[in-house]
C-alpha cells in the first residue's frame, strides 16, 4: 500500500517544540518586577501635617534597574524653629559639659570634707555649753549671794546644817542649769552641722541643677503621619504557566492525530490482513475525502447502506477505503465483480 508516511497518506504528524521555559521564567519574574514597582510607587504616599510634611520621589536606581526612593520629611516654620532653637541649645550644653566635666570628675572623687562642719556631741559642743554658762555665769553668781545674805540674816552661821543644806539645794540648782545648757549647746551643734551639710550638698548639686534647668523647655512637635492604605503586590503575568498551558494543549492536539492516525492505520491494516472489502461506490454513503494514498488513489471514509451492511464482506460503523469504480481505470486487476454485479476490491493486489 505505499511506503513513507502512514500507509501512504503522506508524513506522519511531529510532536510541537518543547517551550522555551528559561525565556519564558525570565519574562514571569520581569513581569513580577513591574508589579512590584507598581506596588511600591502605589504605597508611597506623600502626606502633609500642621506639624509637617513627608514626600517621596524617585532619586535614582540600584544596579539591577529598580528606582530607588527617598522620603524627605520637613517641619512646619514655627516646628523647625524649635528645632533649631534645641540644636543650639544642646551645642551649648555640649559646650558647658565640656568645661564641666574637671568639675564633675573631681566632685564624684571627692567626698564631703566633714572636718569642715561644725562638731556635735558633749565634748566637741564645749563652745556652745561655755556659751550658755557665760549668759549663766552672772546669774547663779547673784543667786548664791542672794542665798548667803538671807542664810545671814537668818542667823544660820557658815558650816551649820541648815547652811550646808542651802547650799547644797543652790548647787543642784545650778547643775541643772549646767545640764540644760549642755543639752542646748549639743541641740544647736547639731542643727548646725545639719545646716552646713545641706549647705555643703545644695554647692555641689547646684551646677548639675542649672544644666537640668536650662534643659526644660519647649520641644519640638514631630508630625504624626497616618499609617495609609498599603497596596498588596500583585504577580504579573504567568508567561511561564501560560507556555505550558500552550504546550500542554499542542501536545492533546498532536496525540488526538496521532490516536485518530493509529484507528485509520488499524483500519487499513485490517483491510489488508481481509483481502477483500466490498468497494462498489454504490453500496456505500456518508462518503467523505480523507486523503491521498502514494499510489494516487483517493482513500474515503464511508457507511455502507443498510441492505448491505449485513454482508461479509461489508459491516456497520464508519469504514475507511477505496472505490472500486475508481480502482478499476487504474488498477484493474485489483477489482473483482460478484455474481450480484457489485465490485469489491482485493487490497492485498493495490501497490
Amino acid at each position: 500500500m505505499g511506503g513513507g508516511g502512514f500507509l501512504g497518506l503522506g508524513p506522519a504528524p511531529s510532536a510541537p517544540a518543547a517551550p522555551d521555559y528559561r525565556a519564558a521564567a525570565q519574562e514571569t519574574a520581569a513581569g513580577n518586577i513591574d508589579a512590584a514597582r507598581l506596588a511600591t510607587a502605589a504605597n508611597r504616599v506623600n502626606q502633609v501635617t500642621p506639624y509637617g510634611n513627608l514626600s517621596y520621589a524617585i532619586t535614582g536606581s540600584d544596579p539591577y534597574g529598580n528606582p530607588t526612593w527617598t522620603a524627605t520629611q520637613t517641619l512646619s516654620p514655627a516646628q523647625q524653629q524649635l528645632l533649631d532653637y534645641q540644636n543650639q541649645t544642646s551645642l551649648g550644653l555640649g559646650r558647658l559639659a565640656g568645661q564641666g566635666l574637671g568639675y564633675v570628675e573631681n566632685m564624684l572623687n571627692t567626698p564631703f570634707d566633714v572636718s569642715k562642719l561644725p562638731s556635735t556631741g558633749f565634748n566637741p559642743s564645749q563652745t556652745y555649753q561655755e556659751a550658755y554658762m557665760q549668759r549663766l555665769a552672772p546669774q547663779l553668781q547673784q543667786g548664791r549671794e542672794q542665798l548667803q545674805q538671807r542664810l545671814a540674816n537668818q542667823g544660820i552661821d557658815i558650816g551649820s546644817t541648815a547652811y550646808d543644806r542651802a547650799m547644797m539645794q543652790q548647787a543642784q540648782r545650778e547643775n541643772d542649769l549646767l545640764a540644760a545648757a549642755t543639752t542646748q549647746g549639743f541641740g544647736v551643734g547639731q542643727q548646725a552641722r545639719q545646716s552646713a551639710l545641706q549647705e555643703q550638698a545644695y554647692l555641689r548639686n547646684e551646677p548639675l541643677n542649672t544644666l537640668s534647668a536650662v534643659r526644660t523647655g519647649a520641644q519640638v512637635q514631630g508630625p504624626q503621619f497616618v499609617n495609609s492604605a498599603q497596596q498588596a503586590t500583585t504577580a504579573g503575568p504567568d508567561i511561564l504557566g501560560a507556555a505550558q498551558m500552550g504546550y500542554n494543549a499542542q501536545m492533546g492536539d498532536f496525540n488526538a492525530k496521532q490516536a485518530a492516525q493509529a484507528n485509520l492505520n488499524q483500519g487499513l491494516f485490517s483491510l489488508g490482513s481481509s483481502a477483500m472489502m466490498m468497494s462498489d461506490v454504490r453500496l456505500k454513503e456518508n462518503i467523505k475525502a480523507i486523503g491521498v494514498m502514494d499510489n494516487g488513489l483517493t482513500l474515503y471514509s464511508f457507511e455502507y447502506k443498510d441492505e448491505v451492511k449485513s454482508h461479509p464482506l461489508a459491516g456497520d460503523g464508519i469504514h475507511v477505503g477505496v472505490m472500486a469504480q475508481e480502482v478499476e481505470q487504474v488498477f484493474p486487476y485489483a477489482v473483482k465483480t460478484l455474481d450480484d454485479g457489485y465490485k469489491v476490491v482485493d487490497y492485498g493486489l493495490l501497490p
